[in-house]
């Protein structure tokens, strides 16, 4: 299947500037969200507490459920989940297991709204110390990936390479995170378990570029790095803008058809793969061709 020409020749990389400004544009809006909008909203995964979803058989809203359940304090948060009678209630963990917590919930509720009125579809429940641990496994964890990332570009391509490839996922996992300070989304394991998925999938882009830059510089010696550079990335256009196309494909249906735990999932995906499919042309190999005034690219 081919949408793209074979003999394309756009040239990216003379338009450059236009993309300092939409990629440093990006960046401050997604880091502008932290004073403006606050902190990432933590799921209990992270922040400890726990989590129920009720589904009522009757239409009830938001109020009444936080009157019914105001013993648990202040602290309660109470959202609707679309396409049905169904809530998803936070709450501090109580020193009850989750069995008492259930059954205290669904008497609470019934006592407001009804006899047989609400059904607790699932409850979830972690401890604050756990929420913490997790915290910093999660900060640990996506470092030490990006450090042995840095390690691999630079044996398997150039040093410079691997700076354009890690700032290329750090570019990526900056805009994924402001996408979900700004819309209040919920931050939890679903959701770093998707970020990791982008960062896979935004190395893999990254990979091919670099793969054909290597070769384009054995058979091109004698041509200016720009004009490589801007081969390598109309060569592998046609792939890069297909793979993308067809794995968006596959998540647009999660946000159609999943349940509100996939359609956070699939929201970080889309803004992962979005955003990984341009930073893979408009910001790894720039990148690579402004350190070439300092650390050059070897012509092997």
């Amino acid at each position: 299947m081919e949408l793209i020409k074979p003999n394309i020749n756009i040239d990216f990389l003379g338009n450059r500037r236009y993309a300092y400004a939409f990629t440093t544009i990006m960046i401050v809006l997604s880091l502008a969200s932290i004073p403006i909008k606050g902190h990432l909203r933590l799921g209990i995964d992270f922040s400890g507490g726990a989590m129920i979803q009720v589904r009522f058989n009757k239409t009830v809203d938001t109020d009444q459920i936080r009157e019914a359940l105001k013993t648990f304090g202040q602290n309660l948060g109470v959202q609707k989940i679309l396409g049905g009678d169904e809530f998803v209630i936070r709450m501090e963990a109580p020193e009850e297991g989750s069995e008492k917590l259930s059954a205290h919930v669904k008497e609470l509720l019934e006592n407001k709204i009804g006899k047989g009125s609400a059904e607790i579809r699932s409850l979830e429940m972690v401890g604050p110390k756990v929420g913490k641990d997790l915290q910093s496994s999660a900060i640990w964890a996506t470092v030490i990936a990006l450090v042995f990332l840095l390690v691999y570009m630079a044996f398997r391509f150039t040093f410079t390479m691997g700076l354009g490839a890690i700032f290329c996922l750090v570019h990526d996992l900056i805009i994924v995170y402001g996408f979900f300070v700004w819309t209040g989304k919920e931050f939890n394991l679903t959701i770093l378990a998707a970020m990791l998925t982008v960062t896979g999938y935004d190395l893999n882009d990254t990979i091919v570029v670099c793969d054909r830059i290597r070769e384009n510089l054995k058979s091109m010696k004698k041509q200016p790095l720009i004009e490589i550079m801007n081969a390598s990335i109309n060569q592998t256009l046609s792939r890069t803008v297909l793979t993308s196309c067809f794995t968006l494909l596959s998540v647009i249906a999660f946000l159609i058809f999943g349940t509100h735990v996939l359609q956070d999932f699939a929201w970080a995906l889309v803004v992962g793969i979005l955003f990984g499919t341009y930073s893979s042309i408009f910001v790894a190999s720039p990148l690579v061709l402004e350190l070439d005034k300092f650390l050059p690219v070897k012509r092997r």
